[in-house]
């Protein structure tokens, strides 16, 4: 698949990174970029975009063949209801948004017939945030979830999966509601557990805590580093799916604890032992790339 002209709407760590890996695969001539001065004038600078795209804010039509959204979910929301007459006919739409369902919506609603949007989310990312970070390996190895829009033409569709494929990633084929359910238990609600292991920690007041601290709970509250301005739009927008993950860990915490203050140890040695199957399981899985 080739294009001759990919727009990027948000040129971060998302946004830079498929500048970068589409670059180097070789599926498009030009690539332009959308998002605030001071990052335009990075991106140019790094050479990860070959121009500013400016008809999203001029109004006039542009020529990009693939418009790619790298943006929160809120601006990718306010792109599809505010900038359709902005995409010209044919183009193909595509987003990296964290939750599917509002952003499925709102491209039924707002896009026209001549325009084909699916869905994406590529999980992959970092708590590091900006242009300086981006990386054309981000995507190398990681699942990619599609959700075709039900007017995408089977074209689009191969283009964008194929296009995924280019850049390292595994494309799996999801419904909105599939992957909000699925992205609440794998995504949202690790991000809250580390958030809320994090909170606990720093009310504990204590600097020999962080002295004694390990590389453990360094890692388990890494993403607690992540910015509230993007995680905002995730909660407001899978609030449902995400509220119904943190009751079945909010479980398990609960039967963990009666273990331990019952001293049933017993138990939660299975609980143990089922536990780390599943670690294990998902660590083989990933060096596995299945």
């Amino acid at each position: 698949m080739h294009f001759k002209h990919i727009a990027i709407v948000g040129v971060g760590l998302i946004g830079g990174s498929f500048a970068h890996a589409v670059r180097r695969a070789g599926v498009c001539d030009r690539i332009t970029g959308w998002d605030r001065k001071e990052v335009l004038d990075q991106a140019l600078a790094r050479s990860v975009i070959d121009g500013v795209e400016n008809a999203f804010g001029s109004g006039e039509v542009s020529e990009a063949d693939l418009v790619y959204l790298a943006a929160p979910v809120g601006a990718i929301l306010s792109f599809l209801r505010t900038r359709a007459n902005s995409l010209k006919p044919g183009a193909i739409i595509t987003d990296a948004g964290s939750t599917k369902r509002e952003i499925c919506r709102a491209s039924r609603e707002a896009l026209p017939r001549e325009v084909s949007f699916i869905g994406g989310h590529p999980m992959a990312g970092s708590e590091r945030t900006g242009i300086e970070f981006a990386d054309a390996d981000l995507f190398r190895g990681a699942a990619y979830a599609l959700v075709p829009g039900a007017g995408a033409s089977p074209d689009a569709v191969r283009a964008i999966t194929e296009t995924v494929k280019s850049i390292g990633a595994r494309p799996i084929v999801l419904s909105a509601e599939q992957h909000d359910r699925i992205a609440a238990r794998i995504s949202h609600s690790p991000q809250l557990i580390s958030t809320a292991l994090a909170l606990a920690q720093a009310r504990m007041n204590d600097t020999d805590a962080l002295s004694l601290g390990g590389s453990g709970l360094a890692e388990v509250t890494r993403l607690a580093e992540s910015r509230w301005s993007v995680w905002e739009d995730i909660c407001r927008t899978n609030a449902d799916e995400i509220t119904s993950a943190l009751d079945e860990v909010i479980a398990e915490m609960e039967a963990v604890r009666i273990a331990i203050s019952s001293g049933d140890f017993s138990s939660l040695g299975d609980m143990f032992d089922a536990a780390g199957t599943f670690a294990r399981r998902l660590r083989e899985s990933k060096r596995g790339g299945v």
